[in-house]
């Protein structure tokens, strides 16, 4: 099914509330008939035909159907009834942001990438004020993409009391987004049918409207992987949205429990906008370029700059839509000033801008008072750019590993990337094995995998260049051993083996939307074999921590989000294998984990008492939380002597 208009968090609970308990145990099964029900649009809306005598009618306002009363059924058990519900299941899920004037010192919506650590790409939009989990150029506004029902941002920037502390209302939001993302966990991805999924955004859409921004975007991350696990959508990633419930548990648990010290609580808290204010005037000069698209739904694209000392800066454009949007985006004009130069062209040109304003982590805003004329550019070898690729690698690895910790709106721009001189030594599939100047050996992956982005297509081609001698710019993956996604390229010399780009691409190739190809290859070393380097095995991307007992680990906090309780409950005891390999207080807690999973509490009398699963859900993040700290320590052991 296609083309249906997007629907508010409230009027999906609302109608799931409707139904009959013994209809509620149907709903999934009624969403996979509906998919295939013809649509036909209307002029304020759609109709969905179910049968010769009943239809489904949406009506829209703005494309988003606001009210219960505007999702309506013609068959006789409306509007509480299976066809009604099972077309809104299928809608997208509204979380726009409502736009607010801008101001000298604008506040403007965060970008829409909610970040996890690796997985969105820097300088994009988060969830948490952004969310991560995401990556800065990857990740969607904490607000933006989070906003389910349009709910409208505390008065507050934080949502907090006016003694600092939490109101009643959100610790009462926190609890209730606690105990749904407890029953996801329960469940697993095979359990968490509309439902709830459906409750699961109804806690979101409550946490959001009280202030907790960060969590209510952990938890549109969730909702949004959960959907994409269930109808087997090629972008899911089982990792990802591990890594998301993790942080919405963590998060939630710690804003439900006793007020957090007031350095914390704004963090904790999140801003469903960020704050933008005046900066003098700016020389930037354009580095690279960077296509976006979230699991939160949002797409576009992300250019970086550079000023006169070094400093990175961003400029975003990030809305509601899939890899067809970032395809598009990269051709659109920037929204900065009047200087009426796409991000494609920006990526090799430069800026002059007076009257800005800027975030703090250096993503420049575009109010109306913005001037900005298209200037020079600066190649990589030329300062400032140069710079960037003087830095130590030792140096560089500390701030992105760094950086990463960090929630993205309070991660400065480009802080997360890496900037190297590398000697191409083959490939395998779609990723390249590279040689550092000072003998560091690192993989090249795709920064992101849709195929319609040439990422994997132009790493296919420069896996064939072995001995070319390259410049890069790519974003530390924290979660695998020396990797890094590679995001645009360019060549260190005319002579010997590497590439020849056109002039007009100005020194280098941005892999997320240039197209190499074969014939601006100078030729590499004949000795390769299956492009690997002769005396040298074959590039395999690193696992995703440092070592097998790692990743052992990591599989034992994967399948509980995929299978559930039950799964680990019956799952073949390996904390001996954590033992054996010095992980002794992951085999501690796995072993807690596990006897949690099995506990059947009973009553004085024998019977079995109801379980809410806090118990289970503690031990699991417990784990995960040890997981992730082990990964990034195993990650950057691999990386630095």
């Amino acid at each position: 099914m296609t083309a249906l208009p997007a629907v508010t968090a409230p009027v999906l609970a609302e109608a799931l509330d409707a139904l009959p308990a013994r209809l509620r145990r149907k709903v999934d099964d009624a969403v996979v008939r509906a998919r295939g029900w013809p649509v036909t649009g209307t002029a304020d809306g759609v109709t969905v035909r179910v049968d010769e005598s009943t239809t489904v009618t949406l009506v829209a306002v703005d494309g988003v159907v606001r009210g219960a009363a505007d999702a309506r059924c013609s068959c006789l058990l409306a509007p509480n009834c299976l066809h009604r519900m099972a077309v809104l299941a299928l809608a997208p899920v509204d979380d726009a942001v409502p736009a607010q004037p801008s101001t000298p010192s604008a506040v403007r919506p965060v970008d829409p990438s909610v970040g996890r650590p690796g997985g969105p790409v820097p300088g994009a939009p988060a969830g948490v004020a952004v969310a991560p989990p995401a990556d800065a150029a990857t990740a969607p506004p904490a607000g933006a993409a989070a906003a389910a029902g349009g709910g409208t941002p505390a008065p507050r920037a934080a949502g907090a009391a006016s003694d600092g502390g939490l109101t009643d209302r959100q610790r009462v939001a926190a609890e209730g987004l606690w105990r749904v993302a407890v029953e996801v966990l329960a469940a697993g991805v095979v359990g968490c049918g509309v439902v709830l999924r459906t409750a699961l955004l109804r806690a979101v859409h409550e946490a959001r409207a009280n202030g907790l921004h960060r969590a209510a975007a952990s938890g549109t991350r969730v909702a949004a992987g959960l959907r994409a696990a269930r109808e087997a959508e090629p972008h899911h990633r089982l990792a990802e949205l591990t890594d998301d419930l993790r942080e919405l548990l963590a998060v939630s648990r710690r804003l439900r429990g006793a007020t957090p010290p007031a350095d914390e609580l704004g963090a904790l808290l999140g801003v469903a906008r960020r704050a933008y204010d005046p900066q003098a005037g700016l020389r930037l000069y354009g580095l690279c370029t960077v296509p976006v698209v979230t699991d939160s739904g949002y797409a576009g694209v992300v250019t970086y700059l550079a000023d006169r000392t070094g400093r990175l800066w961003t400029v975003a454009d990030l809305a509601p839509g899939d890899v067809g949007r970032a395809v598009g985006a990269g051709d659109a004009t920037v929204a900065v000033g009047e200087s009426g130069l796409s991000h494609r062209q920006l990526t090799r040109a430069g800026l002059v801008v007076s009257g800005g304003t800027a975030s703090d982590s250096g993503q420049l805003g575009a109010g109306r008072a913005v001037r900005a004329v298209r200037a020079a550019g600066a190649g990589w070898a030329d300062e400032p750019l140069a710079a960037l690729w003087t830095q130590p690698l030792p140096d560089q690895v500390r701030r992105a590993f760094d950086a990463v910790t960090l929630p993205v709106p309070e991660r400065p721009a480009g802080a997360d990337l890496l900037f190297l001189t590398v000697r191409v030594l083959g490939g395998h599939e779609h990723t390249v094995l590279v040689e550092t100047g000072d003998g560091a050996v690192l993989t090249l992956t795709a920064a992101d995998e849709h195929a319609v982005l040439p990422y994997r297509d132009n790493l296919r081609l420069l896996a064939r260049a072995a001995g070319a001698e390259l410049r890069l710019v790519g974003r530390l993956d924290p979660a695998r051993r020396a990797t890094v996604q590679a995001l645009s390229v360019g060549p260190t010399s005319v002579d010997g083996p590497g590439l020849d780009l056109p002039e007009s691409w100005a020194g280098h190739a941005d892999l997320g939307f240039d197209r190499l190809h074969s014939s601006q290859l100078r030729a590499g070393d004949p000795g390769s074999v299956d492009g690997a380097s002769p005396g040298r095995a074959g590039p395999v991307p690193g696992p995703r921590v440092g070592d097998a007992a790692g990743g052992l680990l990591r599989r034992q906090v994967e399948r509980v989000v995929s299978g559930g309780r039950a799964v680990q409950a019956l799952a073949d005891p390996v904390a001996q294998r954590l033992r054996l390999a010095r992980l002794d207080l992951g085999a501690q807690l796995l072993t807690t984990l596990g006897d949690a999973a099995r506990a059947r509490p009973r009553d004085a009398f024998g019977r079995l008492t109801a379980d809410d699963g806090q118990a289970f859900a503690e031990s699991w993040l417990a784990l995960a939380v040890y997981e992730g700290a082990a990964s990034r320590a195993l990650a950057e052991a691999s990386w630095l002597p």
